[in-house]
């Protein structure tokens, strides 16, 4: 995040505080591309792993770029980053995104966590539907019935259990009926999941409401099913920027933070900063993180992709 007081100002307005709501958007989104992809791959152990493959591919070679860029900072100016960014064990652990109690290096790789444990647990359904249906479907009982004591939990449960995990079942639920719900009917719930997402929002961080943590995510992560439902029905027309923006959106999340604090040290010393209003530096800022992540994503991650794509293709 950007530096205390970087703004002069009481800042762009408190409804943008509740943009870290997109994790919950993009936990369902997971959720729904590993359905919509793999339903026909149940119950199928020759497939585990080319799945395996492509989901590690996909999440791991440039994490470990970025990754890689930022504990080479913090090592060159210790006075930077968390506490155990120059603890070896952490830093193995981050790289391989084995979760623990302190968290990786890479604060928002706490995500990615999450999604390679989801991964796994969805491979077992691949090699045995049955096994894995038990197991997948217990571990979202699990889940569900820890989010009233979930405060109280401590690692590895308050990782196994958090109440985000929920969200990929909130996906796969969405995968298996959204063919089912008309142009027409998915306009509307476009509009409710919007109004959900952003009226939970302003009663948030406006209005001051206090919603128990546990339930929050799903209260976010329901709007997003809404919301995904209407645009993957053709509630909307989407432009091919907006697509490629989509295709980015992972480069732009792994570069946002480093690249957020490069601007700030930049315009720092330049006073600019105490110039521009606050809602003037956040557009600033979000142009600027955007596009060093399009760049990233077309430069590095998009040809890493189609490097390392798998020699056979699915039959």
């Amino acid at each position: 995040m950007l530096p205390k007081n970087f703004y002069n100002g009481a800042g762009a307005g408190d409804i943008f505080n509740f943009g870290y709501a997109g994790v919950e958007f993009f936990f369902v989104l997971s959720g729904f591309i590993m359905m919509l992809v793999h339903r026909k791959d149940f119950g199928r152990p020759d497939r585990v792993g080319l799945f395996l493959y492509k989901r590690v591919v996909r999440i791991y070679p440039i994490y470990w770029m970025v990754l890689t860029f930022l504990v080479a900072i913090y090592f060159a100016a210790p006075g930077r980053g968390p506490d155990h960014a120059r603890d070896v064990g952490a830093i193995l652990a981050s790289y391989t995104l084995w979760p623990t109690p302190e968290g990786p290096i890479m604060a928002v790789a706490w995500t990615l966590q999450h999604e390679m444990l989801f991964y796994l647990l969805f491979a077992t359904v691949l090699w045995n539907i049955r096994f894995g249906g038990l197991l997948f479907g217990g571990w979202m009982l699990a889940c569900l019935l820890a989010i009233p004591a979930y405060h109280d939990l401590s690692h590895p449960l308050s990782f196994l259990l958090k109440p985000h995990n929920l969200l990929f079942a909130v996906g796969i639920a969405t995968a298996l009926i959204h063919d089912r719900i008309a142009p027409t009917p998915a306009c509307w719930l476009l509009a409710f999941g919007i109004l959900v997402l952003f009226g939970m929002g302003t009663a948030e961080t406006i209005g001051g409401v206090v919603v128990f943590a546990g339930l929050l995510p799903l209260i976010y992560g329901l709007g997003s099913a809404f919301v995904m439902i209407g645009l993957t029905r053709g509630a909307v027309p989407i432009p091919q920027w907006l697509k490629f923006l989509g295709d980015a959106s992972y480069s732009i999340y792994l570069v946002h933070l480093p690249t957020m604090n490069i601007l700030a040290a930049v315009l720092k010393p330049t006073g600019l900063h105490t110039i521009l209003p606050p809602l003037a530096m956040l557009t600033l800022v979000t142009v600027w993180v955007t596009a060093v992540g399009c760049v990233v994503h077309s430069g590095i991650e998009r040809p890493l992709m189609a490097l390392l794509k798998p020699a056979r293709r699915e039959k």
